[in-house]
C-alpha cells in the first residue's frame, strides 16, 4: 500500500503538513555500450604495448652502443699505455746513447761548457776522432752485422792472398826447378856430342 492510500490516523492538518510534493524523474545517464569500450582498452593497451617495446629497443640499442664505447675505451686505455711504454723505452739513456751513435755522434772525453747569459766558454773544446771512448759508443745492430761482415771478407781476403801467395810460391819452385832440369838436361846433351867427337878425332888419328 502506497503513502497516498494510507489511512491517516491524525488531522488533516498534520497529514498536510508532512505530504511530500511530487515532481518528474530525470532521466537516467546514458552509458557507453560494451563494444566500443573494449575497442577503447585494447587501443590503449596497444599503444601501451608499442610504447614499452619501443623503449626496451632503445635501452637496448642505447646498452649495445654503451658497451662498444666501453670497449673503445679499454682498447685505446690500451695503446696509451704501450705509447707510453715505448715512449719511455725511447727517452732511456741506452736508447738516446744508441740512437746518438747510429747519427754518427761519439762522447767526447774533454767537454767544453758555455756559460749563458755570459757566453764565457769553460774548458777547452777539443775535436774528436770517434775512438777515444770506445766502451761508450753503442752500436746498433746493423752496425755489428756489417762489421762482422766486413771482418769475415777482410779474413776471407787475407787468406785469399795468403793462398795465392803459397801458389805462387809453389808455381815459383816448380819454375825453379823446371828450369834446373832443363839446364841438367842441357849439360847431360852438351857433353854427349862432345865425347863423340873426340872418340871420332882419336880413332882418326889412329888410322
Amino acid at each position: 500500500m502506497s503513502a497516498l492510500w494510507a489511512p491517516t490516523t491524525g488531522r488533516r492538518s498534520d497529514a498536510g503538513r508532512t505530504r511530500r510534493q511530487l515532481h518528474a524523474v530525470a532521466d537516467p545517464v546514458s552509458r557507453l555500450a560494451r563494444l566500443p569500450f573494449l575497442l577503447v582498452l585494447i587501443g590503449i593497451f596497444g599503444v601501451g604495448m608499442a610504447g614499452l617495446l619501443m623503449l626496451n629497443t632503445t635501452l637496448q640499442s642505447q646498452a649495445f652502443e654503451s658497451r662498444t664505447l666501453n670497449r673503445q675505451a679499454t682498447e685505446l686505455a690500451y695503446a696509451q699505455a704501450d705509447l707510453e711504454n715505448q715512449l719511455d723505452a725511447l727517452a732511456a739513456p741506452q736508447e738516446l746513447a744508441r740512437q746518438a751513435s747510429a747519427l754518427g755522434m761519439r762522447p767526447n772525453p774533454y767537454p767544453a761548457f758555455l756559460v749563458l747569459p755570459k757566453g764565457k766558454v769553460v774548458g777547452k773544446p777539443t775535436p774528436v776522432e770517434g775512438q777515444e771512448v770506445p766502451a761508450l759508443i753503442v752500436k746498433t745492430p746493423a752496425q755489428l752485422v756489417a762489421e762482422q761482415a766486413a771482418k769475415r771478407a777482410r779474413a776471407e781476403a787475407k787468406a785469399a792472398a795468403q793462398a795465392a801467395k803459397r801458389e805462387a810460391a809453389a808455381a815459383k819452385r816448380a819454375a825453379d826447378q823446371a828450369k834446373a832440369h832443363n839446364k841438367t838436361e842441357q849439360k847431360k846433351a852438351g857433353q854427349a856430342p862432345g865425347t863423340t867427337t873426340k872418340k871420332g878425332a882419336d880413332g882418326g888419328g889412329r888410322r
